[in-house]
């Protein structure tokens, strides 16, 4: 039995509340729960205005330290789980300000292509303002300040946090809607499946890493000192080996230092505070520099490009020849903004997560020391107040509730907790009833939603999966499943990930895989994108993968079928 299920999970409020099988890969801390819910209301609240949607807001909640949310709809009582009678509506649509307001709003967007003008926005303004404030951050050796100073930059990384996560909501509309779009309208002419219609726009993300040019950088170094590759084949411990290889003058040396700098402080296996990060796993980091090595010896192949043509070619011919110009334009438009889904996360939320967690352990290394808790990540489970009132004074929760926090959180699984709290929901509004502006925004709002949020029924047959075909191609491998951080070092390249699910935070061990299997996720999933942009075979949403599939057994994984076997 898991420790989720000793628990009580009740809806957190009025109406439907569904589990996200998309933002975490298991319950959340305290710390962390507390800036999600308020910059994520604030921030997809102000996006959802800014593009006139009918949908006010995503209620979201954690209960268990699991991540619910609650579609509130514009106008819409809290409890309400069906949209209003015609009639009702109709007055609604005349007389609510900020219905009308919304309705004249989506009317512009699709003419104007809004997102062009945020996605302008995003590169010019947004993404080097927060580049230059993680600089300034990560300058600070928070171990070397005094309390003050550490509490003072604790809540300097904090408040960088919030201003991230609050960024990245505030742009996922222009992210998410010109997909929203293409799908909508591919389903309706073709009939193809939501894989289908994406696989097109693997390669419009060319840099999912947000570090793929360091490491290469790094590699490269590497290969060209014989003393570097001498030490990257060595078996000497993870640590001593990174140390080494800093050590080693000239080239390497500084590459690795820039690599680290990148990517060092980004959460591995989530997105929280409580995750470990890049640089507290060095034999992760030895093995995607090997990775890279190998694979900077190889010859390049086109034909991920051939295959991303392929299937461009393929779904065009499927549509109707009078859509097909305004397939054109829907493809090059939901490109054009594909990579800004990545990059949210990578330029703004991890890397601002990563560094409020490297001060919570220079403090929590502070408290372990004098005996208050038992390591020094277990501060992590403290919320904001705990924290600073256990750094300031000593008072608060105790080292055995934080580490029953800890434990709870490492042994919890998605999977125990429940997909749906509260009624049954119930139809959305008729496209019909409104504007055809209206209309096409709210479809391709819902065909997004449905497509990060939405889990296949689980279908296994014996030792066969199902789940939704992500990425084509087939490969066989050694299945590794992988339930958190701990074991992420006994991945070996060419393995097959079989995980619950993956987030941006997984990023540094995807040059590793030859296949992506997971329990949850849609076809807009992490999980499913990357896997399209690497060219490797993909399975999402198996639901049971994890429990079917053997450590260390040999599997076959079909991306196009969307299952996976065990060979033997």
């Amino acid at each position: 039995m898991s420790i989720a299920t000793e628990r009580t999970f009740a809806p957190p409020g009025p109406g439907t509340w569904f589990l996200d099988p998309t933002h975490f890969t298991r319950p959340v801390t305290r710390f962390h729960a507390e800036i999600f819910i308020e910059e994520m209301h604030r921030g997809f609240g102000e996006s959802l205005r800014r593009y006139g949607s009918l949908l006010e807001r995503l209620d979201w909640a954690f209960v268990n330290g699991f991540c619910y949310y609650h579609p509130q709809p514009l106008g819409a009582p809290p409890d309400a789980t069906d949209h209003p009678p015609r009639e009702v509506w109709e007055h609604l649509a005349a007389d609510h300000p900020e219905i009308r307001t919304r309705l004249a709003t989506s009317a512009t967007v699709f003419e104007r292509k809004l997102w062009r003008e945020d996605l302008r926005r995003w590169d010019e303004e947004v993404r080097p303002g927060l580049q230059r404030e993680r600089r300034e951050l990560q300058q600070v050796e928070p171990g070397l300040l005094d309390t003050g100073s550490l509490l003072a930059y604790l809540d300097r990384c904090r408040e960088h946090q919030r201003r991230a996560g609050y960024l990245h909501h505030l742009f996922n509309m222009p992210a998410l809607l010109p997909m929203g779009d293409l799908l909508a309208h591919c389903q309706e002419w073709t009939g193809r499946t939501t894989g289908e219609i994406l696989a097109p726009l693997a390669g419009s993300s060319p840099d999912p890493l947000a570090d793929r040019e360091e490491l290469a950088e790094l590699a490269a170094a590497v290969a060209a000192d014989p003393r570097a590759s001498e030490l990257l084949a060595s078996s000497a411990r993870p640590q001593e080996l990174l140390a080494a290889l800093g050590a080693v003058a000239g080239r390497t040396s500084t590459a690795l230092a820039e690599y680290l700098a990148t990517a060092g402080w980004r959460p591995v296996n989530g997105e929280d505070v409580g995750d470990p990060c890049v640089a507290e796993l060095p034999a992760v980091v030895l093995a995607a520099i090997r990775s890279a090595v190998s694979s900077a010896t190889k010859p390049q192949e086109d034909a991920p490009a051939e295959q991303r043509a392929d299937a461009a070619a393929d779904l065009r011919d499927a549509v109707p020849a009078p859509h097909r110009s305004r397939f054109d334009e829907l493809l090059a438009e939901a490109r054009l903004v594909s990579r800004l889904r990545d990059e949210r996360g990578s330029c703004a939320d991890l890397p601002a997560i990563g560094l409020t967690r490297r001060a919570i352990l220079a403090a929590g290394r502070r408290l372990t020391e004098q005996g208050r808790i038992h390591a020094p990540a277990h501060l992590a489970e403290a919320d904001y107040v705990e924290l600073r009132a256990l750094v300031r004074t000593g008072s608060g929760p105790d080292a055995a509730e934080l580490a029953s926090r800890a434990h709870y959180r490492d042994h919890a699984r998605y999977a125990d907790a429940p997909p749906m709290l509260g009624p049954p929901p119930g139809d959305p509004l008729p496209p019909d009833w409104l504007p055809p502006a209206a209309a096409r925004l709210e479809r391709a709002l819902g065909a997004v939603v449905l497509a990060m949020f939405s889990n296949p029924a689980a279908r296994t047959e014996g030792r066969t999966v199902h789940g939704l075909g992500a990425s084509p191609g087939v490969y066989e491998g050694t299945a590794r499943v992988i339930s958190g951080v701990p074991e992420f070092d006994r991945i070996q390249p060419g393995d097959v990930l079989v995980t619950g699910a993956t987030t941006t935070a997984f990023n540094i061990v995807l040059p590793l895989l030859g296949a992506i299997v997971t329990d949850r996720g849609g076809a807009l999933s992490h999980a499913a994108i990357v896997a399209r942009e690497f060219a490797i075979p993909g399975v999402v949403g198996c639901t049971d993968a994890t429990a079917v599939i053997p450590d260390g057994a040999w599997v076959r994984v079909d991306g196009r079928a969307g299952e996976a076997a065990v060979v033997r």
